[in-house]
């Protein structure tokens, strides 16, 4: 349906299209065949930091009720990603463990697809089993995961000194990691386990101190990132090491060999919770150069992730992400439909949007029909999550982007090149909006204002994507649902 004739169906002929009321069908439990049950992929459906992670904590909470075990594997990514949820009034910033993590009864995995920074695991290792009361946290490692430490962290700061390239990067040394798997010499968690791990980590040593000097930085006095703490200098060969076995000796409990057993767990009927990280806007072939990241953060990532055992179209929900009246954005693209800085702000300040990882201000859209309908098709996305009903203002009218002009007037698509997008020129649809404050806290699709309703039934109608779930507020329980 064209968004002129679902406009006017849902805005003045009042059809809903069902956005009103459950799905007749829960897809969890009742998936096409061919489809394992109780099995959901989450993925951030435009640019990051949509608010995946207290999704896959309220799934987690769902599907794990009465203490069933459940599985939540993460497929891509590393430090470079930030999910936050809001526990009791405290904000809790996950990076490389997805937010089951939060759950005694949840089985953490952390795939093949991922990177992992051992130090700042341990660092988030340890806070997580204090805000856990001591619990055991339920932990696995694939040891074929890649390892992203501060020598890729030191040579993406020389990176960036030299060259715009790396002006997107998070520092926190993604690239260089997974890059190594392409140059055929990564460092892998197996690596770091083996008893001749010194051995093999300082041939890495040796090979970044020579990559960086020819820089023209020094590798031990380049400063890097830390969790938690001021950025410290990469170090000597001595300092590396010294870290590094600190990390290795409280991770080789979670390491895994020979994977993590998906043949066994997938082949159950245990409920199975695939988190991403970053969005599919950030992917290397579909999003705006040089603002994307390393990994593969569409759902087809989790089919390499898993070495083949889990194919994407065999899982039941296939979720992307969204903020519901808004876009947020960081690093050099510029999107077509930024908001005017009044706006921007006011959101920005509403909805705290900074970096969970870097603390950078985001820059703030109008929600993108053309751009998210293309993200949705080239990843096959099957449902759709909303976040952020609640950062709406009754002053001011929600505008969606509906097309695109060029230079000479006519309808043009979405591209992810950044001179295309510098181009076009968007047409905007002017909605009608509600109380955010009164919508935060609201449980139930009954209680959603009735502007609301219309906007979510003319937003999934447009895009092709069925509405599974959405957020009315920070706190961990406002969520309504349509299953």
């Amino acid at each position: 349906m064209n968004w002129q004739a679902l406009h006017q169906s849902i805005y003045l002929q009042g059809d809903l299209h069902g956005i009103d009321r459950p799905l007749p069908m829960n897809p969890l439990i009742n998936p096409a065949e061919g489809v394992r049950p109780n099995s959901i992929a989450v993925a951030g459906g435009a640019f990051g930091d949509e608010g995946k992670g207290r999704i896959v904590d309220e799934l987690c909470a769902r599907l794990g009720a009465g203490s069933q075990p459940v599985y939540v594997y993460r497929w891509n990514g590393g430090p470079n990603a930030g999910h936050t949820v809001i526990v009791g009034g405290t904000r809790i910033a996950l990076h490389q463990l997805p937010s089951g993590a939060l759950h005694e009864n949840a089985y953490i995995l952390l795939g093949k697809g991922m990177v992992i920074h051992p130090s700042d695991l341990v660092e988030e290792i340890e806070t997580l089993l204090r805000l856990r009361g001591g619990a055991a946290l339920k932990l696995q490692i694939d040891e074929m995961a890649v390892l992203a430490l501060d020598t890729h962290r030191a040579y993406e700061a020389a990176l960036k000194a030299w060259e715009s390239g790396g002006k997107g990067a998070t520092g926190r040394g993604i690239s260089p990691a997974y890059a190594d798997v392409l140059y055929r010499h990564p460092m892998r968690v197996r690596d770091l386990a083996s008893p001749d791990w010194v051995e093999r980590l300082g041939r890495h040593y040796d090979l970044y101190e020579a990559l960086i000097k020819g820089l023209g930085l020094p590798l031990a006095e380049v400063t890097v990132p830390a969790l938690h703490r001021d950025p410290i200098p990469a170090g000597s060969r001595q300092a590396f090491f010294t870290r590094l076995a600190e990390a290795r000796e409280k991770l080789l409990p979670y390491v895994r060999p020979g994977g993590l057993g998906a043949e066994v767990w997938w082949a159950g009927n245990a409920p199975a919770i695939f988190e991403g990280a970053q969005a599919i806007g950030l992917d290397p072939r579909f999003g705006v150069y040089p603002d994307i990241t390393a990994s593969d953060p569409t759902f087809s990532g989790i089919l390499h992730s898993t070495e083949g055992v889990v194919a994407p179209e065999r899982i039941a929900v296939r979720a992307g992400t969204i903020k519901a009246t808004y876009t947020s954005s960081v690093g050099t693209r510029r999107l077509p439909t930024l908001m005017d800085e009044g706006l921007a702000h006011r959101i920005r300040e509403d909805a705290h949007e900074y970096g969970a990882t870097t603390r950078r201000p985001r820059d703030i859209a109008h929600i993108d029909l053309p751009c998210l309908r293309f993200f949705a098709t080239v990843s096959s996305m099957t449902h759709l999550l909303l976040t952020h009903l609640d950062i709406a203002y009754s002053d001011s009218p929600l505008r969606v982007c509906t097309h695109y002009l060029n230079s000479t007037g006519e309808v043009v698509g979405y591209r992810p090149d950044q001179d295309y997008l510098n181009r076009v020129t968007p047409q905007y649809l002017e909605l009608p909006s509600w109380d955010g404050q009164a919508v935060q806290g609201v449980r139930s699709l009954r209680d959603l204002p009735p502007a609301a309703l219309q906007y979510i039934a003319f937003l999934s109608g447009a895009l092709g994507v069925v509405p599974l779930m959405g957020t009315t507020g920070p706190e961990r329980d406002s969520m309504i649902s349509w299953v």
